[in-house]
């Protein structure tokens, strides 16, 4: 069984979900796959509580009981633990990137959100953990062209020592609509510019985690896909 930690000290970078996303793409790819919800608001679980479909498990977690429900997946038969973490430091996200074995610390292109990874990074570079960066919400290109706010983005967080994801998620509507219906973008929309992101994102995630650090392939330094599914630079 593998673990991913979905991590983020600043609220509102769309951690949650992008946690359950991932979580319904690695389903959807016939992996069996729990997600346990650390954070007090327990959006996870209220997500959940929308759904009609019951096979993705969402499981509200109390602090310190997530190695124990680790072991206990394990030994059920869960390829996937998905780990959604609370906005801070605490315990609980300590005993996260401990259980992981890759760490997801999602940020959106600005300022205040690279300064606020920054710690949790160092966190789970310190217990020698793999590390990936996820751009999300990103602004959308016009005519062409990047806003410059996405590849300031990607050097400040190669600067913290971690990979940045190939694949970043653009602001789309989708998301939202969404996770406020129960579902995710790949399963309300499934022709969908960000479906497509999703299922590459995935696709990265889970080579990664079945590298087990391995180098990855070569890939460009952040692409996104558009409804035309043919993957872009940034």
């Amino acid at each position: 069984m593998k673990t991913l930690a979905v991590l983020s000290r600043k609220g509102g970078t769309g951690k949650t979900t992008l946690a359950l996303h991932l979580a319904v793409a690695a389903q959807s790819a016939g992996l069996s796959t729990l997600v346990v919800d650390l954070d007090r608001q327990q959006s996870s679980v209220e997500w959940r509580r929308q759904r009609r479909d019951g096979a993705l498990i969402v499981e509200a977690l109390r602090p310190g009981a997530l190695f124990t429900r680790q072991q206990d997946a394990g030994r059920d038969g869960v390829d996937l633990l998905i780990v959604d973490t609370g906005p801070s430091l605490e315990a609980d996200v300590e005993q996260a990137i401990r259980c992981a074995d890759l760490c997801a610390i999602v940020a959106r292109p600005n300022f205040f959100d690279i300064k606020a990874v920054a710690d949790t990074a160092a966190l789970a570079q310190s217990f020698h953990r793999d590390v990936v960066f996820v751009l999300n919400q990103a602004p959308s290109r016009r005519n062409g062209h990047e806003n410059p706010a996405v590849g300031e983005a990607v050097l400040a967080l190669r600067g913290l020592g971690g990979v940045v994801a190939p694949i970043g998620l653009r602001s789309r509507v989708a998301y939202q609509q969404s996770v406020s219906l129960g579902l995710t973008a790949q399963e309300h929309e499934p022709e969908g510019a960000a479906a497509s992101e999703i299922a590459a994102l995935w696709r990265w995630i889970d080579a990664r985690l079945s590298a087990e650090r391995a180098p990855a392939p070569h890939t460009p330094t952040f692409v996104a896909l558009g409804a035309e599914r043919a993957a872009r630079p940034y």
